[in-house]
């Protein structure tokens, strides 16, 4: 698996994507302005659905994407079942950096044997949600916690 890599967001900009642990400074930072950001638009940080020490280095990745020096983007996925993982704490603060850093995180989980990516934000987030149909993703049934909340909508694609 890579740890370093340039991507090119689509607007051309060039973003250094680097493979991180996430107890990384700037990965604490980001997700702390993404649970900000959350609290506001839906009234829930989302920390309830991601631990940090629970991250394992043979089956999870986190990414953090940089735009020259500073931290713009993260986002991690972890093991979800046989074959799918699940992106977890997505963020970015600069257009174009999220779709540089979700095609890294694609790229990873393939990499690692993933076949299939899983995800759920919530219905509110709208700019989240239209984010990720334009990257193919796809709505699915609810999964695990998922199941039965009607402010989450789940998605998923083939990798």
């Amino acid at each position: 698996m890579r740890k370093h890599q340039r991507l090119h967001g689509k607007l051309g900009v060039a973003f250094e994507i680097v493979r991180i642990r996430p107890d990384n400074p700037d990965f604490i930072y980001l997700v702390k302005v993404l649970n900000t950001t959350l609290a506001g638009l839906t009234g829930d940080t989302g920390e309830s659905s991601y631990s940090s020490e629970m991250f394992d280095a043979s089956t999870d990745c986190a990414l953090v994407g940089y735009l020259d020096g500073k931290p713009v983007a993260c986002g991690t996925f972890r093991y979800h079942s046989d074959g799918a993982c699940e992106i977890k704490r997505m963020f970015s603060s600069v257009r174009g950096a999220g779709y540089a850093l979700l095609k890294s995180l694609e790229e990873n989980a393939q990499e690692m044997g993933y076949k299939e990516v899983v995800l759920s934000t919530r219905k509110v987030n709208q700019q989240a949600v239209n984010f990720y149909l334009r990257q193919g993703y796809k709505e699915i049934p609810p999964y695990g916690k998922y199941i039965g909340r009607d402010n989450s909508v789940c998605m998923g694609k083939l990798l």
